[in-house]
């Protein structure tokens, strides 16, 4: 106020009605104004988040303002705490409409160690009166007020702008006047007379007493040296204790455990290992069956170790090849199919019908992988020549053509030659150099697989045209949807996909009852065809209508938050109870009608668990969803091989079963939650406490385009840390465009990814290749995390809980222990999110107010846009 005096000297006392003011902030400094300015004559109006803060207002006369939302501001150590986001909406409600009215603005919202918070927007100061004055008491950490120059005064639309960041040198007599009267407080409270000024020091005192004030204050008494003080008797309270990390905790948590427990455990578990062995070899029907399950051992074994190989990258076109060789499903159907032209009966159709989905799964899977491949080229990378795969492709089924036509039959040879292809599929993908050959391994693989079964068959012309047009037709649907289909939608692509799988297992299944009932009386292993049947078409039916629910949660047809009906896990208990129970009729009954009533009835039950279970499970845990019915996909298919004495598709359906397992345990790693609990539409980590969280304190500080590209130009080092809304916000390009441009100005820029970002594991890699992004730059948490402290400025854009330091630094918060990307350890953080709302766990992030962290609020595609145009007009 004394500043406002100097610069209009009468601006109190020449206007006929008084001047009203408004404080924002009840700190020291903004009571102190206020005080001063109801002195003058002023109609005085306060506003703060804490009601002591409103009363002390009140008590200067001021009118203190308040808003409709009840929420209290108290922090920890009588500082403000951060609001919710309704409250801030109705705070900036309230400011805009004060500035219309007020004359004066006066903020003092200044935040050690951060920039302050931006309060007053340019809108609102420009919707002032001409002649008004805004002071910016915070203009040293660049201003409350969106239209203050700090160090500067200076006139906007009419509006005088006080920014000045040395105002104590401005007020030197004001200043010396408060620091007197400090000193005199001092004085007179060291003193018990108030008027006669002496005191008595002793040197016996308790810690935080007057005494040990006074005694510690004295120098010298009477000529006599009193320095320096001695010790209180009572030693000062102990700090409360630190809470632990969650990192603490768990290396507690893991030397509890003896070596011999750790041991035990282990025997513990192949101990169950190889009485699995022996108890299969004993209700082993025939050798048939034991050689089947050796098979599908082997082949288990295989992909487990071969799918650990393949790059996080690479994820995403490892679900798409394993799509197109979960087709194999086809190979059932065309065993079954019958008739000439047409099917001459029911089940003939249902495999005619499960070779045609299956051969869309093929077609559209292999294409959709190829495209994703094709991303990841860089322009210096060597011209490739992926063609001359067709040699091997030509020579494995066409050298079976002329063996089959010169009287050998080697079809088990090809199962096994397209078996060893599929898993070359899998293990090309370990890295970006041999993809397209596990692509091309995986069409021969395929292809190889259905001609060995159309060898075996020797179909009639009539029913081979048949089966031509049904795979054709398949083909032809797949390779258009996969053509058109946009990379940001490939999570609910691979979904629908899935759900063909499960279709074309259940087909077959009933089918296969159907054509099998009139010689399961005289069948070696009766009893195991029926019940490979109706597992088959319990898995089948659980990942048909599961996928159908996360394709309709990822395509937005379907909300994407978990559906939590009430006593949901009764329900499913039930549906599991009630699917089991069916399986003793259908085991003990001859009856054809009991038979295919059981099956239909699994089939409808199992459809009911697969809405039930997914629809429980919301949008982000997505990427586990993918993987598990992916996985279940597989064992589908192994069903399939085991029902038809199959060994490709034993092999091939165990392949993709264990890759599908193995991915969702990856994710479930990097969320650190187990599956059940993903699965069954829980949360809460494996670390969890379960005691009450910690209380984030503090003040969020917000910047715009401009400060954030200033920042950007200081910065030598940065990192990206992309999130589900890049994905959402379709924003790769523009920070394509801007990373290639930071490069070439000599910055180094680099990507982290988090193993769950986006919804499907590697769908951000996959989305940055297809902006023209090297993947050399796009490393996994587990590489680049180490590199944060040394790293100038990290963006983190439309991600929330994958860089949430609460999984930490707070035991009790919900996702404790889970790997995050540390983004907060770097010099600078500027967070782009739309809003400060929580991500999907619901857990406040206390980045967002650590002290070097600023908001960048908005919609991400036109903050990135606007953020890319800045960087272009400063360089270019």
């Amino acid at each position: 106020m004394f500043l406002l005096q100097r610069f209009r000297p009468h601006f109190f006392t020449v206007q006929n009605t008084a001047l009203t003011v408004l404080v924002i902030g009840g700190g020291v400094a903004g009571l102190a104004a206020a005080g001063a300015a109801k002195s003058m004559g002023a109609i005085v109006r306060g506003f703060d988040t804490r009601p002591a803060a409103l009363e002390q207002f009140k008590s200067f006369g001021a009118e203190p303002l308040e808003v409709d939302v009840t929420e209290s501001g108290e922090g920890v150590g009588g500082y403000a705490k951060e609001m919710s986001k309704e409250f801030i909406e109705a705070e900036m409600e309230l400011f805009a409409k004060q500035c219309k009215d007020v004359d004066i603005v006066i903020s003092t919202a200044l935040i050690p160690g951060k920039k302050a918070p931006v309060l007053i927007s340019r809108q609102m100061v420009e919707s002032m009166r001409d002649g008004s004055v805004v002071v910016d008491l915070a203009a040293e950490a660049g201003g409350n007020i969106e239209t203050t120059k700090p160090g500067e005064l200076h006139v906007h639309k009419g509006v005088t702008h006080i920014g000045y960041t040395d105002l104590p040198s401005r007020m030197a007599s004001q200043s010396s006047s408060l620091y007197s009267n400090n000193v005199l407080k001092l004085l007179k409270a060291i003193s018990p007379d108030k008027e006669y000024f002496h005191f008595q020091p002793t040197d016996q005192f308790d810690y935080g007493t007057l005494d040990h004030v006074i005694r510690g204050t004295v120098v010298m008494q009477d000529g006599r040296n009193l320095f320096p003080s001695p010790l209180p008797k009572t030693t000062p309270p102990a700090a409360p204790a630190k809470q632990k990390t969650v990192a603490e905790l768990e290396a507690e948590k893991k030397a509890e455990m003896s070596p011999f427990r750790r041991t035990m455990t282990s025997a513990g578990v192949y101990t169950a290992g190889v009485s699995t062995v022996l108890g299969l070899g004993i209700i082993s029907p025939n050798a048939a069956f034991t050689q089947m399950v050796t098979t599908f051992g082997l082949a288990g074994i295989v992909g487990y170790h071969t799918v650990w190989g393949v790059t996080p990258a690479l994820h995403s076109p490892l679900m798409s090849v394993t799509n197109a060789i979960s087709g194999l499903t086809a190979v059932g159907g065309l065993v079954l199919m019958g008739g000439g032209l047409t099917p001459s009966s029911l089940p003939e159709s249902l495999a005619l019908l499960a070779a045609f989905v299956s051969s869309i799964n093929i077609a559209g899977g292999f294409l959709i992988t190829q495209r994703m491949l094709d991303m990841f080229k860089r322009p210096t990378d060597p011209p490739e020549y992926n063609y001359l795969y067709a040699i091997p492709g030509v020579v494995f089924v066409g050298g079976y053509g002329a063996s089959l036509a010169s009287g050998y039959s080697i079809e088990q040879m090809m199962y096994l030659g397209s078996g060893l292809c599929c898993v070359g599929a899998l293990a090309g993908l370990s890295a970006q150099g041999t993809s397209r050959l596990g692509n091309a391994l995986g069409m021969i693989g395929v292809a190889g697989g259905i001609a060995a079964t159309l060898g075996a068959l020797k179909p009639s012309t009539e029913l081979l045209t048949q089966m031509s047009l049904a795979m054709a037709t398949g083909g032809v649907l797949g390779l258009t949807i996969a053509k058109r289909i946009e990379i940001s939608d490939l999570p609910q692509l691979v979904a629908a996909f899935h759900s063909l799988v499960g279709l074309a297992a259940v087909l077959t299944c009933i089918a296969e009852f159907m054509i099998e009932y009139p010689h399961l009386d005289v069948h070696p292993a009766a009893n195991m065809v029926k019940t490979v049947a109706y597992l088959g078409t319990y898995i089948g039916g659980v990942t048909f209508t599961g996928s159908l629910v996360a394709y309709g949660k990822l395509q937005g047809v379907l909300d994407s938050a978990p559906l939590l009906l009430p006593g949901r896990h009764m329900l499913n208990a039930s549906l599991l109870a009630a699917s089991v129970g069916g399986m003793v009729p259908f085991m003990l009954s001859d009856g054809y009608a009991t038979g295919l009533g059981c099956l239909l009835a699994v089939s409808g039950l199992s459809g009911v668990m697969g809405v039930t279970l997914t629809a429980a499970i919301g949008g982000a845990d997505m990427p586990v969803v993918i993987t598990v019915l992916n996985s279940y996909s597989g064992w589908a298919l192994c069903a399939e091989g085991f029902l038809l004495d199959n060994n490709l598709m034993t092999i091939v359906g165990a392949l993709i079963g264990s890759s599908g397992a193995i991915l969702s345990y990856i994710m479930c790693v990097a969320m650190n939650r187990s599956l059940p609990n993903v699965i069954l539409g829980g949360y809460g980590t494996t670390s969890t406490l379960g005691g009450k969280p910690m209380e984030i304190v503090g003040t969020h500080t917000e910047v715009n385009v401009e400060q954030t590209i200033e920042m950007i130009k200081e910065a030598n080092s940065i990192i990206i840390t992309p999130g589900w809304g890049l994905c959402a916000a379709k924003a790769q390009y523009p920070i394509a465009d801007m990373v290639k441009m930071l490069k070439e100005q000599g910055k180094t820029v680099r990507f982290g990814i988090h193993p769950v970002a986006g919804r499907m594991p590697g769908q951000l890699n996959v989305l940055l290749a297809e902006a023209g992004v090297p993947y050399d730059v796009v490393l996994e948490m587990d590489e680049i995390n180490e590199d944060f402290p040394e790293t100038d400025l990290t963006l983190v854009i439309g991600a929330n809980d994958t860089v949430n330091s609460a999984a930490q630094e707070d035991p009790n918060s919900i996702i404790a222990g889970m790997p995050v990307l540390e983004v907060w350890k770097s010099k600078q953080v500027i967070v782009m999110k739309r809003t400060l709302g929580v991500g999907y766990a619901a857990v406040d992030n206390p980045i967002f107010y650590k002290p070097n962290t600023s908001m960048l609020l908005g919609d991400a595609k036109k903050t990135c846009d606007s953020l890319q145009a800045k960087i272009r007009e400063a360089y270019y």
